[in-house]
């Protein structure tokens, strides 16, 4: 979205990310991340990435679509974990494969998917809009209430793709950020033991608090290098949309221009 239709939804999109509401998001984070752990094999190796994927999705579920332990939210949870891993496959980057050519071929079976999780997503719409919000803090609550300076709501495919869009962008970037960041640990021992200590001194008895923890110099600096040397996203585009000169390189307006 570009213009006035960007800021309409980035002003309804904006409340729910600020004050009391991201130390409950935090501490959510805190509590399925400790749970998923308790059941990592000790002493061997195992792969990483399929954990840190579970925990950004259970996250993302419960902090964003606020869906609680039930039949719904075990059948998103299986739709969403196949549909994510469908589209990396290498096959849609074919245009000719995107197409639905029945249910075996790569394009109707994420079509079929994308169904699944579009009947789920849109029933949880309308009973959060049936419920009223009540005390519920988590984002698709808030957005279901949230009204733009003409007083109007998002229609429900708006919704949809606000949660979508959080969903794509916040799960496998950061799962995969979080591997690395292991990754990275390990094979730095100097830089894990610095970390423990850290740690350890800012939560002696072992309760870690999600706001403390953010101002912790050595860990965002760990994080922020594992960004550095492994983004998740290596390019970003920009379309011109005025003639602009880079380095001595003239562009038209219309061009995107990656760095």
């Amino acid at each position: 979205l570009d213009g006035p239709r960007h800021m309409r939804q980035r002003r309804l999109l904006l409340p729910p990310f600020h004050g009391q509401r991201m130390r409950q998001y935090g501490e959510t984070m805190r509590d399925l991340t400790l749970a998923s752990m308790a059941g990592w094999p000790r002493g061997q190796v195992f792969p990483v990435h399929e954990h840190t994927q579970a925990i950004t999705l259970d996250v993302i579920l419960r902090t964003v679509f606020g869906m609680d332990e039930g039949a719904a939210l075990m059948e998103l949870r299986a739709r969403l974990g196949e549909l994510l891993d469908g589209v990396s496959n290498p096959l849609l980057l074919v245009p000719a494969l995107r197409v639905d050519l029945g249910p075996r071929s790569p394009g109707g079976r994420l079509r079929r998917l994308l169904d699944d999780v579009d009947r789920i997503l849109f029933a949880e719409i309308r009973a959060r809009r049936a419920e009223g919000r009540g005390d519920r803090e988590d984002i698709l609550s808030m957005l279901v209430e949230a009204r733009d300076e003409d007083g109007e709501r998002m229609l429900e495919q708006e919704l949809r793709d606000e949660l979508m869009t959080l969903l794509l962008a916040g799960h496998e970037t950061t799962a995969t950020s979080l591997a690395w960041t292991l990754h990275r640990l390990i094979r730095h021992p100097e830089a894990l033991a610095r970390l423990h200590a850290e740690l350890d001194e800012a939560f002696p008895d072992g309760e870690i608090d999600p706001d403390a923890a953010r101002a912790l110099p050595w860990l965002d600096a760990v994080v922020k290098e594992t960004l550095r040397l492994n983004p998740v996203v290596p390019l970003v585009g920009r379309g011109l949309q005025r003639p602009m000169t880079f380095g001595g390189v003239s562009l038209p307006a219309g061009v995107i221009a990656v760095p």
